[in-house]
C-alpha cells in the first residue's frame, strides 16, 4: 500500500505526466494552469497545428502535427475537437509510437494528449496523430482547441505555464447534380417522316445536341439545335430509328420512321 501511494504522488508531480482529460481550454474546460495544476512560469511561444488544411473533406482522415515552440524545457499537450453545438467532431487515432495516448472524458469528448512528455530541442517540441472528419457537424464547422504545456524539467508542478490555442475548419457540402432545366419539354414529331423532315420543339434560348441511332444502336447522324429547328434526314435509308435531343442533364427520345 505504501509502494502504491509512493509511486501515486511520483507520477502526480512529474512535470508534465499524461495529463487528465479535460484540460484544452474548450468551452466548459479548464487548462492545467487554470486549475492550479502547474502555475508560475512565465514561458514564452506558441503553439499551433499542422496538415489540416481550412476546408475539410467529410470521412477524410489527416495527419496532425502539433508544435511547441518555446523557450522552455519540457512540453506536454492535449486536444480536442468540437462542432458549433460543442459535440465532440470526428475522430481521434494514435500511431504505434507516436507518443500520444486518446482519453475520454464528458460527453463523450475524446483527447488526443502525450503519453509522456518530450524535451525541447532547438526550441521546438511536436506530436503526429490521426484526425478523421465526421459525415456532418452543427454548421458544418469543428473548432480545435489545444494547449500545451511549458515546464522547466524540475520534476513538480511550480514554475510551468500553459500556451493555448484554437483553429476552426469548415467542412466541405457536397456538390450535387442538378438539372439545370428541370421543367423543360422538348417535342420531336412526326413519327412518320414524310419527305425526310423532323420538327422540334425547344424553348428558343436553350441549344440540345440531336441523336439519330439505327436500329442497331449505331449513331448515324448528329447535330446542334437551337429552339424551335426542322432538320432534313432524307439521306436516310428508309426504316426506323431513334431520335436523340440531349438538353444539359436531360434526354428526350422519340421513334421515328425514314419513308
Amino acid at each position: 500500500m505504501l509502494l502504491g501511494v509512493w509511486l501515486l504522488a511520483v507520477y502526480a508531480s512529474k512535470d508534465p505526466n499524461n495529463p487528465p482529460t479535460g484540460k484544452t481550454g474548450a468551452p466548459g474546460e479548464t487548462t492545467c494552469s487554470q486549475n492550479g495544476c502547474h502555475s508560475g512560469g512565465n514561458f514564452t511561444g506558441t503553439v499551433s497545428i499542422s496538415g489540416i488544411p481550412d476546408t475539410v473533406v467529410p470521412n477524410q482522415s489527416y495527419t496532425i502535427t502539433l508544435t511547441n515552440e518555446s523557450n522552455a524545457s519540457r512540453a506536454g499537450f492535449e486536444m480536442t475537437c468540437l462542432d458549433a453545438a460543442l459535440v465532440m467532431s470526428g475522430t481521434f487515432t494514435a500511431p504505434a509510437g507516436s507518443g500520444v495516448s486518446i482519453g475520454s472524458g464528458a460527453a463523450g469528448r475524446k483527447y488526443p494528449r502525450q503519453s509522456s512528455p518530450k524535451n525541447i530541442s532547438s526550441g521546438v517540441a511536436s506530436w503526429s496523430f490521426t484526425w478523421t472528419a465526421p459525415a456532418s457537424a452543427a454548421e458544418n464547422k469543428a473548432t480545435f482547441y489545444f494547449v500545451s504545456l511549458c515546464a522547466n524539467g524540475n520534476g513538480q508542478k511550480s514554475g510551468d505555464n500553459v500556451l493555448q490555442a484554437t483553429k476552426t475548419v469548415v467542412l466541405q457540402t457536397p456538390t450535387s447534380s442538378v438539372d439545370e432545366h428541370p421543367t423543360v419539354e422538348v417535342k420531336l414529331y412526326p413519327t412518320v417522316l414524310e419527305g425526310g423532315m423532323l420538327f422540334i420543339d425547344a424553348p428558343s434560348h436553350l441549344s440540345g445536341i440531336l441523336s439519330i441511332y439505327n436500329a442497331s444502336g449505331q449513331r448515324v447522324f448528329e447535330q446542334p439545335v437551337f429552339g424551335n429547328t426542322s432538320v432534313p434526314l432524307d439521306q436516310l435509308k428508309k426504316g426506323w430509328y431513334l431520335a436523340q435531343v440531349t438538353l444539359g442533364e436531360r434526354v428526350f427520345t422519340q421513334k421515328i420512321m425514314v419513308n
